[in-house]
């Protein structure tokens, strides 16, 4: 076991109490109101290369504002221009399509891989990553949300020789399950993990 293994493993340790209320928290986020599933969703269409943070508070203002569901294209990318998302004209024409799948969200296939795919096919601006990230947020488990952060981690832990450029769907079924395999040999379910090296790379618990 490398240095970043043990370091994953004392994390885990310290922060166990607070990483499992996080996922406690997910899965409750199914018992509330379709705008908040709905949030979760458009928080996870906003996040590619943007900070977690910074599309966090353009949800927040969306949602205060009622532009979440109700907002036209160019009051939704004025927040999220304002709140730091990149690409925003973009996004919000990702959140508006995907307003039409709202009743849906609430009633994928109860198998995560095959909730992911119907994601990835039916919301634009989802790809593995993205729908394997808002699954992880509304309490689905053994994905691997294989964001950049992940990725530097598992290279760190000698799990991958270098973080790829482009995550292809076949590159990333490919790492997700030497990630699920590592997270194995840590004994540690697979979202667990993922906090746990999102606390090391960003010193927070997040989603």
């Amino acid at each position: 076991m490398n240095d970043a293994a043990s370091r994953y493993l004392k994390i885990y340790e310290e922060r166990r109490e607070e990483i499992e209320d996080r996922l406690r928290e997910f899965k409750d986020v199914l018992q509330k109101s379709d705008e908040e599933i709905f949030a979760e969703l458009c928080f996870c269409l906003c996040t590619p290369q943007t900070r977690a943070r910074a599309a966090d508070a353009a949800i927040s203002i969306l949602k205060k504002e009622s532009l979440l569901l109700y907002g036209d294209e160019d009051s939704i990318t004025s927040v999220l221009r304002k709140t730091g998302v990149r690409f925003p004209r973009s996004k919000a024409k990702y959140i508006i399509a995907a307003r039409n799948y709202l009743k849906s969200l609430r009633n994928l296939p109860p198998d995560g891989f095959k909730a992911r795919e119907w994601l990835v096919k039916n919301i634009k601006g989802l790809g593995y990553k993205e729908a394997s990230h808002f699954l992880r947020n509304i309490g689905y488990e053994g994905l691997s949300v294989l964001d950049r952060h992940i990725l530097r981690g598992m290279k760190e832990a000698g799990i991958v020789e270098e973080v790829p450029k482009i995550l292809t769907k076949r590159t990333y079924l490919k790492l997700e399950k030497k990630f699920i395999e590592f997270a194995k040999d840590l004994n540690m379910r697979p979202e667990v993990l993922d906090l746990v090296i999102w606390a090391d790379k960003t010193g927070e618990v997040f989603k």
